[in-house]
């Protein structure tokens, strides 16, 4: 009884994450016309070239911690509140002594990060922000907060959207820094709340265990979190610097619209994660293995569902500026399928304390995809940057498929539905192309297919719904 209780407060964490989820792309791609014509091109590619080294910053100064969380949740069960209390005073003091650093050599990493005075202090604060929320966020997922998982959701989304563009009409002269702040409010908001939360209650203690923990699992894992970062933040780099801030924002616009699905299906990951960490620890493969196949579909539906649609919403929210993006979307969703399916067996390996081969992987599939877009860019143009990090991804999940085969992975997920789903999104996305400018025959094949996999997938649906009334 307990773990069908378990189990059902995790579905419907994940589908309210997924709703409000879609709450938040429906309001975003509102917002996409509004903020292209507020932001210029080259504006817009210095918000997000900033938004972009601030991610990858925030691994390195916080050794990345936070995602340790879900593991954490499992070892320390009966001490979760010092364990978040003792890694977010970790996070102050972290970013406290890097500040501290970094000013010295202010000026030169103004310059090598192209950042102004102000982004570059603001930085810091991003940083500091932004990790604290994804503690905040790891940890209401994981206890199955769903109310407060969607109330994240719904500010991170519509309302940083709407301070973005607002502040961008506060800050005229520089619009992008209002973009920035907007962007980071809610982040900020949520890592308030915590350091509240904390001193609500019982009184944490401050662990050292817990952070000797903790760092000796994330330490050997930061070249996978960057090489994670070079894999989706790479091209929008060498973009900039080969071609220019206005293709680099160009391609950040394909880049968005491509990453939708894989938006959404991160939500569905963030809950499903947990739960195969506590399957996992109780070693309950079979539920895992069948549970995985309606996953799995979901996520090539979804990415099928943005392919047939990508070309209209291109059409409708954007300027003519980004009409090259219709041709940037489909191979980035099919990138982004391959991370997906790539989740399942990072998951696996997590699970088993794998830093060392995940690492090794994803350092190689960064190597590939720097040399790739060094090479490719500058000679077929920045459109080439969507094919080297389809190929990329590819190297990604392989490599660790083949690390994963002599721990049985086979065992875990039915990885034959996995390669047919992986296969039918990319022959999918080469049809969408073909048909870009045939419309209803593109909706068509989208509608037919939508009917069989219903037909074929009632029954499992109807008792996915019925288990949680």
């Amino acid at each position: 009884m307990e773990k069908q209780s378990d189990s059902v407060q995790t579905a419907k964490t994940a589908i309210l994450n997924t709703v409000a989820n879609c709450i938040s792309l429906v309001v975003g791609m509102i917002m996409i016309p509004i903020i292209t014509r507020i932001l210029s091109v080259e504006q817009m590619g210095i918000a997000n070239t900033f938004m972009s080294t601030r991610n990858t910053v925030v691994i390195i100064i916080t050794c990345a911690v936070y995602a340790y969380v879900h593991k954490a949740m499992i070892e320390f069960k009966n001490d979760k509140k010092s364990y978040i209390f003792s890694i977010v005073i970790f996070c102050f003091f972290s970013v406290t002594i890097s500040f501290g650093i970094c000013s010295l050599f202010k000026n030169q990493l103004m310059k090598l990060l192209s950042l102004d005075e102000f982004l570059f202090y603001w930085l810091f604060i991003s940083c500091l922000g932004f990790a604290l929320y994804s503690i905040a966020d790891y940890y209401c997922i994981f206890q199955n907060k769903y109310y407060i998982v969607t109330l994240i959701v719904l500010s991170v989304g519509p309302v940083s959207q709407f301070l973005s563009v607002g502040l961008s009409f506060v800050f005229y002269n520089n619009k992008y820094i209002g973009r920035v702040i907007g962007l980071d409010f809610v982040y900020l908001l949520v890592s308030l709340c915590l350091i509240l939360w904390m001193f609500v209650g019982h009184k944490p203690k401050f662990k050292g265990k817990y952070i000797k923990n903790t760092l000796s699992f994330t330490i050997p894992i930061i070249p996978h979190l960057l090489s994670q970062m070079v894999l989706t933040q790479c091209d929008l780099v060498m973009i900039s610097y080969f071609c220019g801030n206005d293709k680099s924002g160009i391609y950040s616009m394909g880049h968005t619209v491509g990453f939708l699905a894989l938006t959404v299906m991160s939500q569905i990951t963030a809950s499903w994660s947990p739960w195969v960490y506590r399957r996992m620890e109780n070693k309950e493969y079979k539920t895992i293995f069948e549970n995985s196949k309606l996953i799995v579909l979901t996520g090539a539906y979804i990415s099928m569902g943005l392919l047939t649609i990508s070309t209209e919403l291109i059409r409708l929210f954007l300027t003519d500026a980004y009409r090259l993006c219709i041709y940037i979307v489909p191979t980035l969703v099919v990138a982004m399928f391959f991370q997906f399916i790539y989740i399942f067996i990072y998951d696996f390996q997590f699970f088993n304390k794998r830093a060392k081969s995940i690492a090794v992987s994803s350092v190689a599939a960064a190597v590939f995809n720097l040399i790739t877009n060094y090479v490719c860019i500058p000679k077929f143009g920045f459109l080439a940057a969507g094919f080297t990090t389809l190929a990329s991804y590819f190297v990604l999940l392989m490599i660790n498929y083949l690390y994963t085969l002599k721990m049985g992975i086979n065992r875990i997920y039915d990885v034959k539905k996995m390669i047919i789903w992986t296969v039918a999104v990319g022959v999918y996305a080469i049809i969408c192309v073909v048909l870009k400018d045939v419309i209803v025959v593109r909706y068509g094949i989208f509608i037919i297919m939508s009917f069989v996999l219903l037909k074929i997938k009632f029954r499992d649906l109807l008792e996915m719904v019925q288990g949680l009334r």
